[in-house]
């Protein structure tokens, strides 16, 4: 495998996320072995990013006014009139240059692509992730989630959700695998099975198997609570963290096949359901309906189904409009 030309086809899967766990053990490994390695490395990824561009850059005109500048350098004359050659820049100078470089990437969101990657799946999308450790994430609709491109700049596995997604993270006794939200919650596991809610200000965690420590952060230090199989917590939007046991395993990750589990959930709970997960608008017509509960499994890949099986199980109207949903007392 020191063939170059199979160490750049090797390097191209690396980047696009499809080598095998002891692939990408070699490539760290070999990477820092010499800087001819690294080298080849970034040579490789500045290839790939050439394809695979998610950003507009004008890069290749800033680099041909970086060499206009030095090729308009006046050479020192040659008295035994051999042919001049271009002056090599000082380090000091190729330092300030990368260094300019570099805060440009900062500034204009670019490092942070070279750095991150990032799945996304869209309204009424479900997505499965394989990430590089061997971990399995199903991403629930309208979710995002980022993990870092290149591992071996930490020996964490850390990735950072927003939405909704079942993990099954592949065991290792060594390094931990954290889920951070943007509301100061993280998941701490070193191989189980999970689901998180991360949306608007509330989270859920879902525990199927395994163990997990929740790391709550705030202004006066952080909370640690160690959750148990057949356990949910919920962080409320004042912080406060709500445990209780789940009493069917129907409620873990149904939305993976598209069902759908209630037990005495409201019109309103529903609603932001059908907003976030397929991206349409509710609107309910009186107050008195917004509190009717619904318990039971409804399974459906169309939003429009799904809102009018809710209705009709509540006993009211519903109407589909552009991107909006009504519902309204059918009397």
């Amino acid at each position: 495998m020191h063939d170059k030309e199979t160490i750049r086809d090797l390097l191209i899967k690396y980047f696009n996320g499809s080598v095998s766990v002891i692939q990408k053990k070699w490539i760290d490994d070999w990477v820092n072995e010499s800087t001819r390695n690294e080298e080849l490395f970034y040579s490789c990824l500045e290839e790939w990013e050439r394809q695979n561009l998610q950003y507009i850059a004008d890069v290749e005109q800033a680099f041909l006014d970086f060499n206009k500048k030095i090729d308009h350098v006046v050479p020192h004359k040659s008295e035994n009139n051999t042919r001049p050659t271009k002056p090599k820049l000082p380090a000091y100078k190729l330092f300030m240059v990368a260094s300019v470089v570099f805060i440009a990437l900062v500034f204009s969101g670019a490092l942070d692509f070279v750095l991150v990657k990032t799945y996304s799946s869209g309204y009424g999308e479900l997505s499965t992730v394989a990430l590089n450790d061997g971990t399995l994430v199903y991403l629930n609709a309208n979710s995002q989630l980022k993990t870092a491109r290149f591992t071996f700049f930490s020996d964490k596995r850390q990735v950072e959700l927003s939405g909704e997604a079942s993990f099954d993270v592949a065991h290792d006794p060594f390094n931990q695998f954290i889920v951070q939200t943007k509301n100061g919650l993280d998941v701490v596991v070193h191989g189980t099975e999970f689901t998180v809610y991360n949306r608007h200000q509330n989270t859920e965690v879902h525990l199927k198997s395994g163990k997990v420590e929740l790391i709550k952060h705030n202004a006066t230090g952080r909370e640690t609570v160690i959750m148990k199989p057949g356990e949910k917590v919920r962080m409320e939007p004042d912080g406060d963290l709500q445990k209780k046991v789940v009493k069917t395993a129907e409620e873990f990750a149904s939305w993976k096949e598209y069902r759908y589990v209630f037990n005495q959930t409201s019109l309103a709970e529903i609603s932001d359901l059908i907003k976030d997960n397929y991206g349409v608008e509710v609107e309910i017509s009186a107050d008195s309906i917004k509190n009717l509960t619904v318990s039971g499994s409804f399974r459906s890949e169309d939003a429009e189904e799904f809102a009018t099986a809710v209705a009709q199980v509540l006993g009211i109207s519903m109407e589909a409009g552009e991107h909006i949903f009504r519902f309204y007392d059918a009397e």
